[in-house]
C-alpha cells in the first residue's frame, strides 16, 4: 500500500538539504522540530519560508499548500541582544533581552517590574498586541529600540455589560491585528517584469514605452525603494535568426533598461495562429528573482500560445505558469487588440497565478499601465495616489479607468471555490488541451549548443525535453500531494540541492 507521506525538502543555512516524510495532516512545527534536532537547536529558533514567506507554524501542510517535493527554505535565529524600553504607567524600564527569549520570557520580566501577573498583562508595540507566547522576540518584531506598552488588562465584573462589551472589543481588535499581521506584506522588495510581444504590429507597444521609459523608471526606483524592473522582448520560433526570447533581468540600472528597449528590433512573427509565450514563459523562470519579493510578470500581447507539439520540447504553457506560480510570481494577462479567441489564455494566467487580467485597447495607455501595475505590487498606498494623480491631469480616459478599477479590486474568491470552477472551464483548441493535438509532429527543433530554434532535427539534439531544462531550476512542485512523484523529476531536484542522502 502506497505511503501518504509527501516528501519535503528543507534548505539549511549552511547550505545542506535535507528530505523529510510528512502527512499532509500533520503541522509545520513537526518540520520545525525534526530541525531543531538534526541542528541541536530550540525549536523556536527554526523559521520556515515557502515562496518567500515566513509560515506559521501552527498550520497545517495541506492548509498552506505545500505539495509533494516542495523545496523550504530554513532560518535559524541566532542570539543577540536588544535594549528594549517597557512603559507602565509614568515610568520606564530599560531591559535588555536576546532574540530568542520568548514573550513568556518578557512576561516574567514585566512581572518583576510591575508586579502584574502574566494574566494581567497587556503587551502592546504601536497598535499591535503580542499574543503568541511561543514566539522569539525577533519573530513578534520586538528589535533594539523598539518601545513596549504594558497596561493592567480590565477585570471582569458580572452584570457589567458595557464592560464586557468593551473587553470583547478589545478581544476583537487584538485578533483583527494579529490575523492582519499575518497577511501583511508591505516593506517587501518588489520585482517586477514586463513582457512585450514584438511580433508585427504589437510591436509599437514596446515603441510606446521606451519614449517615456527613463522618466517612468526614474520615477518608480524613486518612489518605491527596492523595486527591479527587467523586460522580455518575445518573438516567435520563425524569428529565431533575430531572437525568440531577448530580455534584460531584474535591475535599477535605468540605462540599462533604456538601452535595451531602445535597440531591441521588431519580429515578424509566423502569422500562423499563435506566439512563442510558452518559450517566454520559460525564460523568465530563469530570471533573477528575489527570494523574498513580491514578484510579477506582466505578459502582454494579443494571440494564443502555440500547442504542446508545436516543437520537440513539448512546452506546454499551463505547466510553464504553474512553476512560475510555484516561485511565488504573480501573473498579468495584459490581452492587446481584439482577439476574442486568446482570451481565455490572458485570463487563465490571471487566474492560475491570482493575478489580474486587463485589456489594453488603446497602446497610448500603456505607460501608465505600466506604472499603475508597479504601484500595485508595491501595496503601500502609491497606487491610490497614483490613480488620483491621472484623474487630476486629465488622463483618466475610460479604458483607463476600467484597468485601474480592475487593479484596485481586492481578491476575495474562495481559492477552493475558484480551483473547481478552474477545472471545469474548457476551451477546445489544441494550445489548451493537449490531446487534440496529441499525434501532431513537431515543426521546430531546439538546439541546445546555439540557443537557436530550427525547422530540422539537430543530430547532437538532447533526446528530451527534460535534458534541455538543465538550466531552469524548478524551484517548488506544483503538483497536488496526493499525485504519484515523478522518479525523474525527484532525481533532478536532488542533484540540484546538492543532496545526498544519508546511508
Amino acid at each position: 500500500m502506497a505511503s501518504a507521506c509527501i516528501d519535503i525538502y528543507v534548505k539549511l543555512p549552511t547550505g545542506k538539504a535535507i528530505e523529510l516524510q510528512h502527512l499532509p495532516s500533520e503541522t509545520v512545527r513537526q518540520i520545525t522540530q525534526k530541525i531543531a534536532d538534526s541542528e541541536k537547536v530550540r525549536e523556536n529558533r527554526v523559521r520556515l519560508k515557502y515562496q518567500g514567506k515566513i509560515i506559521d507554524k501552527s498550520k497545517t501542510i495541506q492548509y498552506l499548500g505545500i505539495c509533494s517535493e516542495t523545496i523550504l527554505k530554513a532560518d535559524i535565529v541566532f542570539p543577540q541582544d536588544v535594549a528594549v524600553t517597557i512603559r507602565f504607567l509614568d515610568a520606564e524600564h530599560h531591559v535588555t533581552f536576546q532574540t530568542v527569549d520568548t514573550l513568556a520570557d518578557l512576561h516574567q520580566q514585566i512581572t518583576a517590574l510591575t508586579g502584574l501577573s502574566e494574566a494581567e498583562q497587556l503587551i502592546k508595540s504601536g497598535n499591535a498586541p503580542f499574543n503568541r507566547r511561543d514566539l522569539i522576540l525577533t519573530d513578534i518584531g520586538v528589535t533594539g529600540g523598539s518601545v513596549l506598552s504594558v497596561t493592567k488588562k480590565p477585570t471582569k465584573t458580572p452584570g457589567a455589560n458595557t464592560e464586557n462589551a468593551n473587553e470583547n472589543n478589545e478581544v476583537n481588535e487584538d485578533l483583527k491585528e494579529e490575523l492582519l499581521s499575518t497577511f501583511d506584506s508591505r516593506g517587501r522588495p518588489v520585482d517586477v517584469v514586463f513582457c512585450f510581444d514584438t511580433t508585427g504590429s504589437m510591436y509599437s507597444v514596446l515603441t510606446n514605452v521606451r519614449q517615456k521609459l527613463n522618466e517612468i523608471c526614474s520615477r518608480l526606483i524613486s518612489d518605491i525603494p527596492g523595486i527591479r524592473i527587467g523586460i522580455i522582448a518575445n518573438g516567435d520560433y520563425c524569428d529565431s535568426e533575430v531572437y525568440v526570447v531577448r530580455y534584460v533581468d531584474l535591475t535599477t540600472d535605468v540605462r540599462a533598461l533604456c538601452d535595451f528597449a531602445n535597440n531591441v528590433p521588431p519580429t515578424g512573427g509566423g502569422g500562423n495562429g499563435g506566439e512563442a509565450y510558452e518559450w517566454a514563459l520559460r525564460r523568465a523562470q530563469q530570471l533573477d528573482w528575489g527570494e523574498d519579493s513580491a514578484k510579477a510578470l506582466v505578459m502582454i500581447g494579443d494571440e494564443p500560445p502555440h500547442h504542446k507539439h508545436y516543437t520537440d520540447q513539448k512546452l506546454f504553457w499551463k505547466d510553464e505558469l504553474d512553476v512560475l506560480v510555484g516561485m511565488g510570481v504573480k501573473v498579468y494577462g495584459v490581452q492587446a487588440m481584439y482577439e476574442s479567441r486568446s482570451t481565455p489564455f490572458y485570463q487563465e494566467l490571471a487566474l492560475r497565478s491570482s493575478g489580474f487580467y486587463l485589456k489594453l485597447k488603446d497602446f497610448r495607455l500603456i505607460t501608465d499601465m505600466f506604472l499603475a501595475v508597479c504601484y500595485r505590487e508595491a501595496d503601500d498606498g502609491q497606487f491610490e495616489t497614483f490613480a488620483e494623480e491621472v484623474k487630476k491631469e486629465g488622463r483618466m480616459t475610460e479604458d483607463t479607468k476600467l484597468f485601474l478599477d480592475e487593479l484596485n479590486k481586492q481578491s476575495q474568491a474562495d481559492p477552493v471555490a475558484e480551483k473547481e470552477e478552474r477545472e471545469k472551464r474548457y476551451v477546445d483548441e489544441g494550445w489548451w488541451d493537449p490531446y487534440l493535438v496529441e499525434h501532431e509532429l513537431p515543426k521546430y527543433f531546439y538546439n541546445q549548443e546555439t540557443d537557436h530554434w530550427v525547422t530540422t532535427p539537430s543530430t547532437n539534439r538532447p533526446s528530451s525535453a527534460t535534458n534541455s531544462r538543465v538550466q531552469v531550476l524548478p524551484i517548488i512542485s506544483v503538483q497536488p500531494s496526493y499525485m504519484p512523484s515523478d522518479p525523474k523529476r525527484k532525481s533532478r531536484l536532488r542533484k540540484i540541492l546538492g543532496f545526498f542522502k544519508k546511508e
